[in-house]
């Protein structure tokens, strides 16, 4: 399952590059789950997030619309304290899946199920962390 990518930037909030471990179960695909060898609380890396959503790379060919739970814990190096560290339980929906030379996959991830909360920790960590350009 392959989207071609394109030069156009389709997002509607601005992401950062991220690198935090994460683990992902698949919800409600009874299906999917026997095809992945029942497999719950995969672990694998986020490459990117946004308040709307992350991009992971996997080795499961996870379909376009298949449903994710996701956990993990954000940690913001800007913050002092309790407030630099928020463990994220978040829904999600697969929007993309780009097959990687190395036959992983890039999978895009659009937030479906998320607190309010959660959200601005994510968006607080996506101002504080985004580069400048220069």
């Amino acid at each position: 399952m392959e989207d071609e990518l394109s030069g156009k930037e389709r997002r509607k909030s601005e992401r950062v590059d991220a690198a935090f471990t994460l683990t992902y179960s698949i919800e409600k695909s009874y299906t999917l789950h026997i095809s992945m060898g029942q497999a719950d609380n995969l672990e694998t890396i986020m490459v990117n997030l946004s308040d709307l959503g992350m991009a992971i790379v996997t080795n499961y060919d996870i379909p376009k619309g298949a449903h994710l739970y996701i956990k993990f814990n954000l940690i913001n190096m800007r913050l002092s304290g309790d407030d630099r560290w928020k463990f994220m339980k978040i829904g999600g929906e697969v929007v993309s899946n780009v097959r990687l030379p190395d036959e992983s996959h890039r999978i895009g991830i659009r937030f479906n199920k998320i607190s309010e909360e959660d959200r601005i920790a994510i968006s607080n960590f996506v101002i504080g962390n985004k580069v400048s350009p220069g």
